[in-house]
Order: structure tokens, then C-alpha cells, then sequence
């Protein structure tokens, strides 16, 4: 196993400038203390452990891509067991479905980020970015961002920047056969906010085919710092405008549906005002004669809509 990681579940070193310490990050589903069953779900310390697992046994330069998924994950779990300094009987699946789901979210929040940062907003701070950015994440995908602690754990590691990458050629040549098929994909919102999910599964693993050098490492993260726009900056802003134009469609129905029962009310209004107005009161007696000359003064008064 790589040297350099060999003491990874420690690497609190490694987290950003935003970051300072991941526990001083909003979490809203930080857990309780108690011990951990396969019935439990995941607390931040687990998490810490399976990127931890996960970063590691990707960077093994011994089995590199030549394992199978499978294998794979029996490797990961042999690591989470032998390093997790509480009790759990995670199985290899349930790793492997966990790190899935961190995969996805965080690369959604990655992209929304993108996005904040590409606007080149002035008089905002990081921390402002970061919480412009969880208000996108949840307006796009309709739940919180709560993996912050994943976020910066991930965030500069070249094996994670690499499986963003290869998400996006793959993103970019399934919107290009869309594009070609006569099928645009902002016709059906749902897909763009699931490609990340889709390409989990396929990409759970080792992205790399051998650790790349110190230089190498520098030129992909220069390459892909998030100060500059990428394709998933470039996604999630066609996302918002897409969402923004259904928005404004359903603000426009909802005022033609107010229009129509405003209407509705007003000839309502003008049929009564003509049953009183035309009203033969010679067979009523004296009281119901005061009262629909009066209900006729105020008719006269206030305007007669029927004569409009």
C-alpha cells in the first residue's frame, strides 16, 4: 500500500482553507454517539473511515485497475475494519452503497460551488460562497447538503479530482447522443440532476490506472481547481435556468387561474345585481320592499356592473 497514506485515517491535514477543522462545519444529520450496527445509519466518523479506506485502497499501486469491483470492496472493508476504532459490522455492500451516495452528493455540491465561484461575485467571502452554494444544492435537488465533512476530506485528493473528471466525459458524451438522438435533456430536468447517480456505480472503484507523479498531481489539480468553470459548473447552471423558466411558467398559470376566478366572481356579482334590479317587489310585503329598494340604492350607488 502507498507509503504516503499510510496513516490516512489522520489526514486532518490535508483539509481546506475552508474547513479549519471539519467538526466546526454545520452537519445537520450529525449523529449521536452510540454504537454502530448494520440497522444504524452512517455518522460522521464513519464516513471519515470509509473515504479513508476508500483513498487508500485506490491508491494501492500493486492491484490498480486490474481489480474487479468485488475485490475491490473486500480490500476497502479490510481496511475500514482494520483501522475503525469502534464497533461496526459494516458489510463490503454496505460500504460500497455508502460511498455511492457520498459520491453523488458531494459531486453535486461540487458543482454548485462551481457555479457560485464562476460568477466571480465581489465583496463575498468563502464561507458566503459555500452557503450560496448549499441554497443551490437544495433549491436543484430539493434536500440539504449535510456531508461537508466528506466535502473536505475529498476536495484536493487527486484520485477523487480524476473520478469527477471522468463523470463529466462520460456526462458530456451522453448529452452529446442526446443532442444527436433529436433529445434535449433540459426537456427532462430529472436527468441532468441524476447523471452523478448514475455514474456511481461504474466509478465506485480505482478511477486511476497507476498513482500519478508529484507533478502530475499539481498539473490535474491546476487543472481542475474550482475557481475556474467546468462542465459541471456549466450543467448546474443550465439546471437553474431550467428550473427558473419552469418557475416562471407556473407563476404565469397560477395568475391566468386567479384571473379566470376573479371573473368568475365578477359575473356571479353581475347576475345577482340583475335578479335585484329586475325584481318585481308589488307582491312583497312592506319590510321586503325597503329592503331591495335599499340593496337597489346601493346597487345605483356603487356602480351597476351589469350595465358595463
Amino acid at each position: 500500500m502507498d507509503s504516503q497514506f499510510s496513516q490516512f485515517p489522520n489526514f486532518s491535514t490535508q483539509y481546506s482553507q475552508y474547513s479549519g477543522e471539519a467538526s466546526e462545519l454545520p452537519t445537520d444529520d450529525a449523529p449521536k454517539k452510540k454504537g454502530v450496527g448494520r440497522g444504524a445509519g452512517f455518522n460522521i466518523e464513519e464516513d471519515r473511515l470509509l473515504i479513508s479506506s476508500w483513498l487508500n485502497t485506490s491508491l494501492d499501486a500493486v492491484h490498480g485497475n486490474e481489480q474487479k469491483l468485488g475485490a475491490f470492496w473486500e480490500r476497502v472493508g479490510e481496511y475500514y475494519h482494520n483501522n475503525k476504532q469502534f464497533p461496526s459490522d459494516r458489510t463490503d455492500k454496505m460500504l460500497s452503497q455508502r460511498w455511492q451516495k457520498i459520491q453523488a452528493s458531494v459531486n453535486k455540491f461540487c458543482g454548485c460551488l462551481a457555479t457560485i465561484i464562476s460568477r466571480n461575485q465581489r465583496g463575498t467571502n468563502e464561507q458566503d460562497k459555500i452557503a450560496e452554494a448549499k441554497k443551490i444544492y437544495e433549491h436543484l435537488y430539493g434536500s440539504r447538503f449535510t456531508l461537508d465533512h466528506a466535502w473536505i476530506l475529498l476536495r484536493h485528493q487527486p484520485k477523487w479530482i480524476q473520478l469527477q473528471q471522468q463523470v463529466l466525459e462520460k456526462t458530456s458524451v451522453k448529452r452529446a447522443k442526446s443532442s444527436t438522438s433529436g433529445y434535449s435533456s433540459s426537456s427532462n430536468p430529472s436527468t441532468l440532476i441524476n447523471i452523478e447517480e448514475d455514474e456511481t456505480i461504474n466509478n465506485a472503484y480505482d478511477p486511476m490506472t497507476r498513482p500519478p507523479g508529484r507533478k502530475a498531481k499539481k498539473r490535474k489539480m491546476k487543472q481542475t481547481t474550482i475557481n475556474e468553470p467546468t462542465p459541471v459548473a456549466d450543467l448546474i447552471q443550465k439546471m437553474i435556468e431550467d428550473k427558473k423558466e419552469r418557475d416562471e411558467k407556473k407563476l404565469e398559470l397560477l395568475k391566468q387561474k386567479i384571473e379566470q376566478d376573479e371573473k368568475k366572481v365578477k359575473l356571479k356579482k353581475i347576475q345577482m345585481e340583475m335578479e335585484i334590479m329586475s325584481m318585481d317587489t308589488s307582491n312583497m310585503s312592506e319590510e321586503q320592499q325597503q329592503y331591495y329598494d335599499k340593496k337597489r340604492l346601493e346597487i345605483l350607488r356603487g356602480g351597476f356592473d351589469g350595465g358595463f
